[in-house]
């Protein structure tokens, strides 16, 4: 394929070598060296710069308001690819319902959706009345068809990706965990792990690391570069009336769909905020300059009974011979850029035309482009 154009033309088309001979011989184009330039640099473009990150995201959707806006971000956001959404958590029936709903109101039922763990590598299981269930409806069922693992799609979407992917967790990290230990290949094709998580500022107890400590000890130790949005930075990341006031109005399937699970949130934390964490995760996926971050390691106590789960982070020193690290602890973040992102995106109608870029296209499309 080579790009020409016709004679006073504004435009250039991509046409096959025979065809292009054809239409020489006639007069009725010229090949543009000026224009084969351009189109090689945008061609490159668009197969490089503008080529969206491939992710997944594992979430314990339907514990708290936020997994839910971190899912609407990822799918909202251009710059990510989601190419699996993997769950954990009791009730796992009604969290893939959940999920099944929000990604058809975002037109993306095309992401596959895999079942995770119910419970900890050791801790017990826990069932409790989560309230954002109450937005399903008897008409939001699963097809039989959608019955994956999350362990073996994780590893099937790591290991047959063409390239490395971004691994985004929101809550305890058992099914990562759990992929690496069954595959252990699966290390070295994951790009980065986003994690939200930890409290570390004073040193402390957070949930998705609590929740299962030995997982969170398998990742932190895996190797693989993390970056690690905890609940230190995140206390002041809440919805203003304003955000919430642009939201409502919005008045889209999805974000009338948001809006109802805040409504349900409030109702069982009454005078509470909306505090967003997990969003900030998706967020730190594709705009990493949003974080200011501190490189070290972390060590989540597994030892001591009274102190099970905690979180210590230990800068490194740049010492020769230190291990070198590959954790980035965020220390700060600009919480209204952040927002101004979040509401913007989630107010915004559902990308329209929005698919998996697994494809491979059928390769007959003809590009156009001014010169």
């Amino acid at each position: 394929m080579w790009p020409a154009c016709s004679e006073g033309a504004r435009h250039c088309i991509l046409i096959d070598m025979p065809e292009q001979n054809r239409l020489r011989h006639e007069g009725k184009v010229r090949l543009v060296p000026h224009a084969i330039g351009v189109l090689l640099l945008m061609s490159a473009g668009l197969v490089f710069g503008q080529r969206p990150m491939p992710v997944i995201l594992d979430t314990d959707l339907g514990n708290d308001i936020d997994d839910e806006f971190a899912l609407a971000l990822a799918i909202q956001s251009q710059e990510i690819d989601v190419r699996a959404v993997t769950l954990f958590g009791d009730r796992m029936e009604d969290r893939m319902r959940l999920a099944w709903k929000e990604l058809g109101l975002y037109g993306r039922r095309d992401i596959a959706l895999g079942r995770g763990a119910s419970e900890p590598l050791l801790n017990f299981a826990v069932t409790k009345p989560w309230s954002h269930f109450e937005i399903l409806t008897p008409d939001d069922l699963l097809p039989p068809a959608i019955n994956s693992q999350a362990v073996s799609l994780i590893a099937n979407t790591v290991l047959y990706a063409s390239q490395n992917i971004t691994f985004i967790t929101t809550g305890p990290l058992t099914n990562l965990a759990l992929a690496m230990k069954v595959d252990s290949r699966i290390k070295d094709r994951i790009a980065r792990i986003v994690v939200a998580g930890g409290a570390f500022n004073p040193p402390g107890l957070e949930y998705n690391i609590q929740r299962d400590p030995i997982a969170a000890e398998i990742v932190f130790q895996s190797g693989i570069p993390i970056t690690v949005i905890s609940r230190d930075v995140t206390r002041d990341c809440t919805l203003t009336a304003p955000d919430l006031d642009r939201l409502r109005s919005a008045q889209n399937p999805a974000s009338r769909f948001l809006v109802q699970l805040i409504q349900l949130w409030q109702t069982s934390h009454p005078n509470e905020p909306v505090t967003l964490l997990d969003p900030v995760a998706a967020a730190i996926s594709f705009q990493p300059a949003l974080i200011k971050t501190e490189a070290g390691s972390i060590v989540v106590e597994t030892s001591d009974p009274k102190k099970f789960g905690e979180t210590r982070f230990e800068p490194g020193t740049g010492s020769p011979g230190e291990r070198r690290s590959t954790i980035a602890l965020a220390r700060e973040l600009d919480v209204r850029k952040f927002l101004d992102l979040l509401i913007g995106r989630l107010s915004a109608p559902p990308r329209s035309g929005a698919s998996s870029a697994t494809g491979t296209g059928s390769g007959a499309a003809v590009r156009t482009t001014s010169q």
